[in-house]
């Protein structure tokens, strides 16, 4: 076996501390994490206690640039910082570096389209799509005629899907000028698509809705569409409901590859009791499902429903779960084949533009329903 990849890894918050730093631990014989870097010098010293005191540590990405310039020796960076990345992982993949980005990619079409040159070296984090569960269930559908479509998502508090992380409570030693490192390209980026106004005056939440909703949680379900069924087409109606925010929205349109129609439900349900995603597809000889459980617990199969017809008008109603194998650890075994240069396919800056087009194309509809009219100068109206 070859020498294990040599990681860095940038940004310790929530998903690298419950997803990414255990798999990387459980990968220990293909992947060896050599610095990390985050903000907050206090959570990098914690993660090299936990991790091992000879990781190099960063407060930020230069930092790790120039420690690489002095003989610090990487092969490959995972992205897991907040906002938008596409700015981040610019000068990372400008060294060469594969880089595995987590979603979204970033904001605008403009700052993401800067990375195609560069799509190559990239992995963009849909696990969705590494879940073996979504590998056999876009084999089924690649054999039959889709009838429709539908996504319904259950969302709790993020505290009921990460409790069991005993994460690392927020760090409180970041400077204002090191926030602004992050804060001022995400805002930038949301200037482009929805415009400084929308913006300052907060006008009907979409300054949340976009970045947090749309494409923090929704995106998923728009790159899992694509992956599974080709993709989304058209967005034909959308609307934003609930008591209060984030709330629920309702999507919906045609496929971009079979004129049939499509249908996102989205609740925030901060009581529920756990998430609960399930994507419905109804075709002309029965019912092919997914159900997705809380993505951070490592190991928790998604289940794959298939409901068929069997001779004498019988009814077949079969359930496929792959517990042996975790979407997130195919996600980093597929990016470390990349780093490998022996590369598989998987969702990169074309597909991420792809995802934020039709994320844009549901904003201005929820837009339109709320009585606003964006800028026609914004990505968000072109």
């Amino acid at each position: 076996m070859s020498a294990p990849i040599r990681l860095a890894l940038i940004g310790l918050g929530g998903i690298s501390q419950s997803v990414h730093l255990p798999i990387i631990t459980r990968l220990h014989d293909r992947v060896q994490l050599v610095a990390v870097v985050d903000l907050s010098a206090q959570r990098v010293r914690e993660i090299q206690s936990a991790y091992g005191e000879q990781l190099a540590g960063f407060t930020s990405v230069d930092d790790l640039l120039h420690a690489v310039d002095a003989g610090l020796q990487v092969d490959a960076v995972a992205l897991a910082t907040t906002g938008s990345h596409s700015q981040a992982a610019l000068p990372l993949v400008k060294r060469g570096w594969p880089v595995l980005v987590e979603k979204p990619l970033g904001y605008s079409r403009g700052e993401v389209a800067e990375l195609l040159p560069y799509a190559a070296q990239m992995r963009v984090g849909y696990m969705k799509e590494y879940d073996p569960a979504s590998r056999r269930a876009r084999e089924l559908v690649s054999q039959v005629r889709v009838r429709s479509v539908e996504v319904e998502v259950l969302h709790p508090q993020d505290q009921a899907q990460l409790e069991f992380a005993h994460l690392r409570r927020p760090a409180n030693d970041v400077s204002q000028e090191a926030l602004r490192t992050v804060v001022e390209p995400t805002e930038s980026a949301l200037r482009s698509a929805l415009g400084p106004e929308i913006l300052s005056d907060r006008v009907g939440d979409l300054d949340r809705l976009y970045p947090n909703v749309v494409l923090g949680s929704v995106v998923h379900d728009i790159a899992l569409l694509r992956y599974l069924v080709g993709g989304i087409g058209t967005v034909e109606h959308a609307q934003h409901y609930g008591p209060e925010f984030p709330g629920s929205l309702r999507l919906g349109g045609t496929l971009r590859e079979q004129a049939v129609p499509w249908q996102i439900n989205w609740h925030f349900i901060a009581g529920y009791p756990q998430y609960r995603e399930t994507v419905t597809i109804h075709h002309e000889e029965g019912t092919i499902q997914l159900v997705f459980d809380v993505p951070y617990l490592l190991n928790v199969a998604t289940e794959l429903h298939e409901v068929t017809a069997t001779p004498h008008y019988g009814v077949n109603h079969s359930v496929q779960t792959w517990p042996q194998q975790e979407a997130f650890e195919q996600e980093w075994l597929d990016f470390l084949a990349l780093a490998g240069n022996t590369p598989r396919p998987g969702s990169s800056v074309a597909e991420s533009l792809e995802d934020l087009r039709v994320g844009q194309e549901m904003i201005r509809l929820l837009a339109e329903s709320k009585g606003i009219s964006l800028d026609p100068e914004v990505e968000a109206s072109r």
